[in-house]
């Protein structure tokens, strides 16, 4: 983002700015989409970091980097990762709270409703966890050390506790969310003044597409397409009058040819008469 590639900028990010473009373009439309470093189908990413003495972590994030917390796990540890890592309760046709990817897919399905609004408070939950990651790593790797010959079992519990409690945190997260930004609105209690509404950005609104400042009682009730980008495939550099213009270079060419004929008939009327000169015929 803030490149001349940002995919959350320009029509096709919506009034919410997503820089997710997920849908395929119909047979016979030819075209191209920037393609962004975090993509809404990445399944997960990790970040491996090198240490000595077996203290080497790897940070696992699950489904788009751009709304996922990354968890530290010991490339040393002794144990699997938690179940939630592994279990096969659920995939990517069957949804399991049991699983710990549709959490974050979770996340990240919601986000789209407008990006711009939640993903902020979503990177803002992921930074804390992933501090809060940081310094469970040095804690784990002291309690490691006082532990001796048992270093790996320890990080395997250490990391393995960290990595439960913050997949459980993420699924209460998501509900949050669920109920703070349902129906577009931003609710924050059951107050009079607790909730208001989520706001379309004006240049989105101001389009003659999007129909809005357009409305009146007696119509258009909804955008009018700009011409050349509605037209079908072939037509799109004709102008806007073309139907005008095609009809008239038409019986121009119809014009120019019944003249023809005529000018032609005469000159062989004239010439089998013997008379010399040209001919004249009104334009």
């Amino acid at each position: 983002e803030g490149t001349p590639y940002d995919l959350t900028q320009g029509m096709a990010a919506g009034p919410f700015g997503s820089p997710n473009r997920g849908p395929v373009a119909p047979y016979g439309v030819n075209g191209q989409w920037e393609r962004g470093i975090s993509l809404h189908r990445t399944s997960f990413s990790h970040v491996a970091e090198a240490r000595p003495n077996g203290e080497s972590v790897t940070w696992l994030g699950y489904d788009s980097p751009h709304g996922t917390a990354y968890l530290p796990f010991f490339g040393a540890a002794a144990e699997a990762a938690p179940e939630e890592f592994r279990s096969h309760e659920g995939y990517q046709s069957k949804f399991s709270t049991k699983v710990a990817w549709w959490a974050f897919n979770l996340v990240n399905e919601y986000t789209d409703l407008n990006f711009q609004l939640i993903n902020k408070e979503v990177r803002a939950k992921a930074s804390a966890v992933e501090d809060e990651g940081e310094r469970l790593v040095e804690r784990c790797l002291a309690a490691a050390g006082e532990k001796g010959g048992d270093k790996a079992t320890e990080l395997a519990r250490c990391s393995n506790d960290f990595a439960t409690a913050k997949v459980a945190e993420w699924w209460d997260f998501a509900w949050s969310l669920f109920g703070k930004y349902s129906r577009y609105g931003i609710t924050a209690n059951e107050t009079e003044t607790g909730q208001r509404m989520q706001v379309y950005p004006a240049w989105w609104l101001s389009s003659a597409e999007v129909g809005y400042t357009l409305w009146s009682a007696s119509g258009p009730f909804h955008g009018l397409l700009d011409p050349v980008r509605a037209a079908p495939l072939g037509a799109a550099a004709l102008p806007a009058s073309a139907p005008t213009l095609l009809l008239a270079v038409l019986a121009s060419s119809v014009l120019g040819a019944a003249g023809f004929v005529v000018g032609l008939r005469r000159g062989e009327k004239v010439g089998r008469a013997g008379a010399s000169g040209y001919v004249c015929l009104a334009a």
